[in-house]
């Protein structure tokens, strides 16, 4: 056993205890360093010194046990997966991270200043030195970072950041933001890479700027993303037949793999929407730019052409990359109010060529789909209705058109 020792083919233990070289124990103290790009959480042997570390990915947390962040030490029960590759199922966390929370900044009774979580489930109070404050003022909404607690039921806390005041009702999209850790800033490189975007040439894409194409949304919708069009197809073999196009807006022509935007976008995952504001999955260049299928600019675009029979039935289709021009920006309300003959100035122009055809693929459609018998899950949606200050005044039933289900068929 020395010999081998000496060989370093084996390591000695507490006690009398060996083991080969490298393999950790049963029972050790892991650091959490962070999450990998499959999600998962991963550390490192916190009494490492020497050479590369083993992976340890640490087994999911039970459910309403707080997240592992990186830099919490945790003792964990080790099953070994593979050479140098470890599961570990935490046991008990002995040092947490630096905890940032949500707060509301005020003074006590004498005069020391204190964060109250805005969690309701966090009952402690934080005490602010004077010079961590961070030119808060009571009442301010901000992010602190809670440090561990130096003597029993007192935890002191810095201000990192101030977020706004809670009188302002455009303060709860904030809090939302930071309870959910939200990514909402950008890095200065991935906003670089998107203001340098172009539209592009026409090139090999299909020119698709001679047919209108229209976006219909809410009147309240600030994206843009898909465009809709219809004609009587004109083949004698497809008598009451239809053409449509779907087009959407183009992404991958700006968020190339591998690169910043898609490494912040995979971030995200999605945009979120909020009464006051968007956090968007892409800088506002791109999701409010070259992103938005604005009327009368030219924006790259996936496209599928549709041959439809007067059953509604697909014929044939074809999928294409192109370049178009929105011809009009249409809401729901418009649409419906010019079908039942009552258009406005913008639609009256677009009733005959484009509107109707549309209604009548729709009616195609439709067809198609009582004959198959699906599910039609016409649920009301409600509407929230804020004042100039971003007070609730009403919610109200979204009233729902067949406008509405033309989009969606």
């Amino acid at each position: 056993m020395r010999e081998l020792e000496e060989e370093g083919l084996i390591e000695r233990g507490r006690g009398r205890r060996v083991a080969a070289t490298g393999v950790l124990p049963e029972v050790a103290v892991i650091e959490v360093t962070g999450i990998d790009d499959d999600g998962e959480v991963i550390g490192r042997p916190a009494a490492w010194r020497e050479g590369e570390p083993p992976k340890v990915y640490l087994a999911p947390e039970r459910p309403g046990t707080p997240r592992l962040q990186p830099g919490t030490k945790v003792l964990a029960r080790l099953r070994r997966l593979a050479e140098g590759v470890y599961e570990a199922r935490p046991m008990r966390v002995l040092t947490p991270a630096a905890t940032r929370l949500l707060g509301v900044y005020e003074l006590d009774e004498q005069g020391q200043g204190v964060v109250r979580p805005t969690e309701k489930r966090l009952r402690e109070t934080y005490v602010v030195r004077k010079s961590d404050a961070g030119g808060a003022e009571p009442g301010d909404l901000v992010l602190i970072e809670a440090q561990p607690a130096r003597r029993r039921f007192l935890r002191e806390a810095r201000i990192v950041e101030r977020i706004g005041r809670m009188d302002d009702a455009r303060v709860i999209s904030l809090i939302s933001i930071h309870t959910h850790d939200l990514p909402h800033r950008f890095s200065d490189e991935a906003v670089a890479e998107a203001e340098r975007a172009q539209p592009p040439e026409l090139g090999e894409r299909e020119d698709l700027r001679s047919i209108p194409l229209v976006t219909i949304d809410g009147a309240d919708a600030r994206d843009f993303d898909d465009a809709v069009w219809a004609v009587e197809d004109d083949d004698a073999q497809n008598p009451g037949g239809w053409k449509i196009m779907v087009a959407i807006a183009d992404v991958a022509q700006y968020v190339r793999a591998g690169g910043q935007l898609d490494r912040e976008a995979y971030e995200r995952g999605n945009s979120v929407y909020f009464p006051d504001r968007v956090v968007p999955m892409l800088p506002e260049a791109l999701s409010n730019g070259l992103c938005s299928l604005r009327p009368n600019e030219d924006r790259a675009c996936l496209a599928v052409r549709i041959t439809l029979d007067e059953k509604g039935t697909i014929r044939s289709h074809r999928f294409s990359r192109g370049l178009m021009r929105s011809a009009a920006r249409l809401t729901y309300e418009q649409v419906q109010a010019a079908e039942d003959g009552e258009p406005d100035d913008t639609t009256a122009p677009l009733r005959d060529s484009v509107i109707a055809p549309l209604y009548g693929a729709f009616r195609a459609l439709q067809r198609a789909r009582r004959r198959r018998g699906t599910l039609d899950l016409d649920l009301a949606e409600q509407q929230v209705i804020l004042d100039d200050a971003n007070h609730v005044r009403a919610i109200l039933p979204r009233a729902r058109f067949d406008s509405h289900r033309l989009i969606e068929e």
